[in-house]
């Protein structure tokens, strides 16, 4: 079914009430009704656009990653060397940590799903992919420019990614056990004390 185009700003009244929905209740237990209802819309005005609750859970996916993949490449272009961009990449996350909490918190319940159905694990191997890619590159750079280790820049970059889920895990399942910025910086240390040449 080819994709609707929405009046002014409903389709992002949508995703902002189905984002406070799932983090409020998760993915099984919110309905169309509560998003709806949320919305101020009926049940069917959700339907127009989005086929099931999965379409939308999956599309309100891709509309915060689109986001983050832009910020990604924006980034990406405004540090010369290798060793800067992945430092400024990880400092704008640790700037947009408190100001996108629910976006964060909404994408460990988007992986957590993907532990159970296959399409929506499908579109969470995507962003490792697409994420790792970028770091891959990055990493890669700062190899040929003898700034990191002549380590593998893959192994590298999942060894980042699975840093950084581990860390929004914890944060999520702790309750405050420990201070986020504080633990984000000193596993930024670690992580580049453990690649830098001059280490």
């Amino acid at each position: 079914m080819p994709k609707k185009e929405m009046p002014g700003n409903r389709k992002e009244e949508i995703f902002t009430a189905a984002l406070k929905c799932f983090n409020k209740k998760g993915y099984y237990r919110t309905s169309i009704d509560d998003i709806a209802a949320a919305v101020g819309i009926t049940k069917g005005g959700i339907y127009y656009y989005f086929t099931s609750k999965k379409n939308l859970f999956i599309e309100l996916f891709h509309n915060k990653v689109n986001s983050y993949f832009d910020k990604l490449t924006d980034y990406m272009h405004n540090k010369p060397g290798p060793a800067e961009r992945i430092w400024q990449l990880l400092e704008q996350a640790e700037e947009d940590f408190q100001k996108n909490l629910e976006i964060y918190k909404f994408g460990l319940e988007f992986i957590t799903v993907s532990a159970r159905e296959k399409d929506i694990r499908k579109e969470v191997a995507t962003f490792y992919k697409k994420r790792v890619k970028i770091f891959t590159g990055i990493i890669a750079d700062g190899i040929k420019a003898g700034v990191f280790k002549n380590i593998d820049p893959e192994s590298v970059a999942w060894n980042l990614n699975f840093l950084s889920i581990g860390f929004f895990l914890t944060h999520f399942t702790t309750d405050g056990y420990f201070d986020p910025i504080s633990q984000h910086n000193i596993n930024l240390k670690i992580f580049f004390d453990g690649i830098n040449k001059n280490k």
